[in-house]
Formats: C-alpha cells, sequence, structure tokens
C-alpha cells in the first residue's frame, strides 16, 4: 500500500464542552443563539437535519455551549440535573401528585464577606480606601461578565466589605447607627436629614 495518502490532523480542533470553557458568556451565548437560529432557518425551509450535517453539528454546539455557562452559573452538570429534574417529573406522574417545582441546585458562595466588625479598627482615611478599593474591585469582576464562580463569588464578598466599610465610614463622620437587617448586608440610618460634607 504505496498509494496511501496520509491526511494529518494536527491542526484539527476538536469540540468538546472543554474548548467552549475559554469563552465569556457572551460568546457563549452568541454561539447557542446562531446555531439554533440556523436550525430554525432550516426547519422553515422544509429541509431535513441529518445526523452529523452541518445544521445537527450546530445543535450539539449550542448545547455544549449552554452546558459550559449552566456549569458555571450554577456549579452543577446541566446533564445530572435535566436527568434528575426527569425522575422527579417521573415520580410525581406514578403518584398522581402535582408537580409544583424543578428547582435548579446552585452551590453555596465559598468566600465569606468580612464582618462589619473588621473595619472598626482603621482610621476615617484607610476605611475610605478600603471601601473604594472593595468596591473597585468587584466592579472589574463584574465588568468581565464573571465567566468563573470563583469570579462571582469575589464579587459578592468584595461588594459586601466595601459596604461594610463604608457604613463603618457613615457612622463615623454622621454619628448615625448602622444595622444589618436581617441579612448581611449593612444599611445606614442617618440621624436626621442633613447631607453628608
Amino acid at each position: 500500500m504505496t498509494n496511501v495518502i496520509d491526511f494529518s490532523v494536527a491542526g484539527a480542533t476538536i469540540i468538546n464542552e472543554s474548548y467552549f470553557e475559554k469563552f465569556d458568556d457572551a460568546a457563549l451565548l452568541m454561539v447557542a443563539f446562531e446555531s439554533l437560529a440556523d436550525a430554525v432557518e432550516v426547519i422553515d425551509e422544509d429541509c431535513k437535519v441529518r445526523k452529523q450535517d452541518e445544521t445537527h453539528t450546530g445543535l450539539i454546539e449550542a448545547c455544549m455551549a449552554l452546558a459550559v455557562m449552566f456549569r458555571r452559573r450554577t456549579g452543577y452538570d446541566i446533564q445530572t440535573v435535566s436527568a434528575d429534574h426527569l425522575a422527579h417529573q417521573r415520580q410525581c406522574l406514578m403518584e398522581g401528585i402535582e408537580l409544583k417545582s424543578l428547582p435548579i441546585p446552585v452551590k453555596p458562595a465559598a468566600l465569606s464577606p468580612l464582618p462589619v466588625a473588621a473595619f472598626r479598627a482603621l482610621p476615617t482615611v484607610d476605611l475610605a480606601r478600603v471601601g473604594f478599593n472593595y468596591v473597585s474591585r468587584s466592579h472589574d469582576h463584574i465588568k468581565g461578565n464573571c465567566p468563573q464562580l470563583i469570579e462571582l463569588d469575589l464579587a459578592r464578598a468584595h461588594s459586601l466589605d466595601a459596604m461594610a466599610a463604608l457604613v463603618v465610614l457613615i457612622e463615623r463622620l454622621s454619628g448615625g447607627v448602622a444595622s444589618i437587617a436581617g441579612s448581611e448586608i449593612p444599611t445606614v440610618n442617618a440621624p436626621g436629614s442633613e447631607t453628608l460634607q
């Protein structure tokens, strides 16, 4: 067999979920939308979708892109959650129970904000700087579309730390009393209608 042509696949790209990990959420949404829009157009033209044709491949890519986004936002595998939902629906159907909801699990945040007490020992100028720095960090994480769960956790923790630092700063400057009303997000109760100068 000397007349064999060697087709090299060294430059080939394997499209799987790990391939889509490098894209941010906006790009993944665009991939999913374009693939689904192409499939709708093919169906509108009464064409058939065949296994491994361009439309079928596009639908698979849309599923992969959405699976990556789901894992980023929830921390769970979409196929597992979907299988759990199907099992729950079947169980309700078999038992004659009305299906009320299909909850989507979300992993709790791995990072916790600092307690307000952590900021009380800081001098006033440092407190203002710390508050500004935490707001700036959370803004940077959010501006980048938070493609990873850890960045969402950082944005959440930094924004709450900024709020805590600013609450202590406002307490000092105004003589107001800050409280945490039923949540970890501090609120400020001003002593009157005067403004801070």
